[in-house]
């Protein structure tokens, strides 16, 4: 299994209100990744750190913590 390409971004929904979006790796070739939106939160955080730390806790439920998120190839 290949492991998956994620990034986490924090946004800022409302004044002092955050919310997490993960991205995935589009696999398309060029100068720049390409990223397309996977999850987001569904409620808002009142801290920027807040709601990193949660991002990365929905990539950790993606998978294992020895392996990380993992797609399956073929």
């Amino acid at each position: 299994m290949e492991l998956r390409d994620i990034a986490v971004t924090v946004r800022e929904l409302a004044h002092g209100e955050f919310g997490w979006v993960l991205l995935e790796g589009t696999g398309e070739e060029g100068a720049f990744t390409a990223y397309a939106r996977l999850l987001a939160s569904e409620r808002g955080y009142d801290s920027y750190s807040s709601a990193m730390a949660a991002g990365v806790g929905a990539v950790r439920g993606l998978g294992t913590p020895e392996q990380g998120p993992r797609r399956r190839v073929g």
